[in-house]
Formats: C-alpha cells, sequence, structure tokens
C-alpha cells in the first residue's frame, strides 16, 4: 500500500474472555439475585433457573424460599400439561433446606389440585421429607387417587408422618394392584407398628437388593421379636457394609437373646464402621455377661474410635451394673 511502504497493519490483539463465574462460586446474595431475575425480572441467560435452584438446595440457602414457592406456583400449569424439571427442583430444594414454612402453601396447592401426575407425586415426597404433620388430610384424599405414583407417594407421607390414626387408610393399599405401592404400603404398615404385617416385611428382607435393604430394615424395626432378629442376622451375612450396619442399628433396638447373639457375631466383622454400630447398638442394651465381654473385647479394638466408644460403652456398664 502507497502510505505505509507496502506493510500489513499490525493485528489488533484479541480481548482475553472473561472467566464465567460457576454458579457454586457465587455468592449467596447474587444468587438469589440472579433466581429473583429468573421469576420477576429480564432473565439471565446465565447460570439457567434449573442450575440456580438446584444451587440454593445444596447450600439449603432459606433467603430462596420464597422464590422456590413463586417457581412452584409458576410451574404448576405447566406440570399439568407435561413433568417440569424445575418445579419437582424447587420441591427438592425445599425439602433440602428443610422449609418448613413452605407446608401451608403446598398442602393448599394438593388441595386445588394445582399440579399434574408429577408435580402432585414431588409434593407429596417434599412434605414427606419436611414431616409437615399438617399434611394429614392428603393422606385419605389421594390414597384414592387413580394414579399408582401418586399412592405410592402417600405411603411415604403417611410412613414419614407415622401416625397410627392413618393406618386405615393405608391398609386397602397393601392389597394394591400395583406392586410397588402394595410393597411400600407395607413399609409403612411397619412403620406405623402394625404387627400382622411382620412375616411380609421378613420375606421383603430376604429378597432385598442392597439399595433397598436399609428401608426394608428400618420398617422391621416396630414389629420386630426374636425371630427376625434371625433373619436380620443371617441377611446380614451376604449385605455389604451399608446393608451390615443398618442390621445392627435394627438389633440394637430389637430385645431378646437373639439379637444380643447377632451383636455379638458381628463385633467381629471387618469393617470399623459395622463395629462402632455393634457398640452402639450393645450400650443401648440392658447389661448382660456376654455384651459386656464384647465390649471388653472392641474396647481394644485396632480402630481408635472403636475403641473409646466401646470404653465409655464399658464406663455405663459398670455404673448400671
Amino acid at each position: 500500500m502507497a502510505g505505509d511502504g507496502g506493510r500489513m497493519p499490525a493485528a489488533v490483539p484479541a480481548a482475553e474472555p472473561r472467566p464465567v463465574r460457576s454458579v457454586a462460586q457465587t455468592p449467596a446474595d447474587v444468587l438469589v439475585d440472579l433466581l429473583t431475575l429468573h421469576l420477576y425480572g429480564e432473565p439471565p441467560a446465565e447460570p439457567g433457573l434449573l442450575a440456580l435452584i438446584e444451587e440454593c438446595g445444596k447450600r439449603r440457602e432459606r433467603a430462596a424460599v420464597p422464590l422456590l414457592l413463586r417457581t412452584c406456583r409458576r410451574f404448576a400449569g405447566h406440570d399439568r400439561q407435561a413433568p417440569a424439571g424445575e418445579l419437582r427442583a424447587a420441591l427438592g430444594a425445599l425439602a433440602e433446606i428443610g422449609a418448613a414454612e413452605a407446608g401451608p402453601e403446598l398442602v393448599e396447592l394438593l388441595e386445588r389440585d394445582a399440579f399434574g401426575v408429577s408435580g402432585t407425586v414431588a409434593t407429596l415426597s417434599c412434605l414427606a421429607g419436611l414431616r409437615f404433620r399438617r399434611a394429614v388430610g392428603l393422606i385419605r384424599s389421594h390414597a384414592v387417587h387413580p394414579d399408582p405414583a401418586v399412592r405410592q407417594a402417600v405411603c411415604l407421607l403417611a410412613g414419614a408422618l407415622a401416625r397410627p390414626e392413618d393406618l386405615d387408610a393405608v391398609l386397602p393399599l397393601a392389597a394394591d394392584a400395583d406392586r410397588q405401592v402394595a410393597k411400600t404400603a407395607c413399609l409403612t404398615l411397619g412403620r406405623l407398628g402394625h404387627r400382622p404385617v411382620k412375616a411380609e416385611l421378613e420375606a421383603l428382607l430376604v429378597r432385598a437388593t442392597p439399595l433397598d435393604l436399609p428401608s426394608v430394615v428400618e420398617a422391621l424395626i416396630r414389629v420386630a421379636d426374636d425371630d427376625t432378629a434371625v433373619v436380620l442376622g443371617r441377611v446380614a451375612e451376604r449385605s455389604d457394609e451399608a446393608g451390615r450396619r443398618a442390621v445392627v442399628d435394627a438389633l440394637g433396638e430389637i430385645d431378646g437373646p437373639g439379637a444380643a447373639t447377632w451383636l455379638v457375631r458381628l463385633a467381629r466383622d471387618p469393617k470399623a464402621s459395622v463395629r462402632l454400630g455393634v457398640v452402639s447398638a450393645l450400650a443401648r442394651r440392658e447389661p448382660e455377661p456376654a455384651t459386656a465381654r464384647t465390649l471388653g473385647d472392641l474396647a481394644g479394638d485396632g480402630d481408635p474410635e472403636v475403641r473409646a466408644a466401646a470404653q465409655e460403652a464399658l464406663k455405663a456398664f459398670d455404673t448400671d451394673w
């Protein structure tokens, strides 16, 4: 070129891209402000509403509770057309936060039949997670819902509230045509202390997958007897670490020699977490020579936490005797 001796102009260096702050790095007040913009103002392109809701739940951000309720109201109509992920996320976040103050409005929304099936199930599950006792009226009204997912969620709510008064509402669901509803109702009846369900729960225990085992064990505690302790002990022999811990906790709640015998056996478990559970379980029982000897052995355990717990339990035994 004539004016510059034919030289090309120097390239202008490109501006460095500004780093994008992840949702996890966003300060709490900014997180709530961004959520407010999504619900009341001009929503930012990023982060999206779903990501913000989930982050509020992870942080148990109580300042976000009114906004999460607003999300539930906004997406109620959408949920009647198709499952709304934002609604389910908001309800999950409310449960994680432990937002009992959200309970009255959630009950009102269900009483108005504001949601579709997906939202109804998620709301019942949220109220179960919150153990919101003023939701009891929903149990009878939704136990006859035509969708099995709703009937199953009702069982979970009744189990969480653990009111013997709800027994007659759950009993018919134990014979439900849907197998998952019937199974969940059976677990709930156990939690409500309905002893006739013991044999069925023991059968479920024997067939339980590692994922299901803790919930079946928990359901058995209130209806268990010394025969149940034998079933629990045999199941422990083929269970993973989490399952054996659940069994140990349950055995600690059962009176009788069978439970004590299996706790003594499980005191030799290779996993320290299981042995620690045995210490806790034995400490809750009436002192007797066999359990005292087992605690004495565990007081010399190779794991320092197990050893310390057993030594403390032995001191309490000495006081009681």
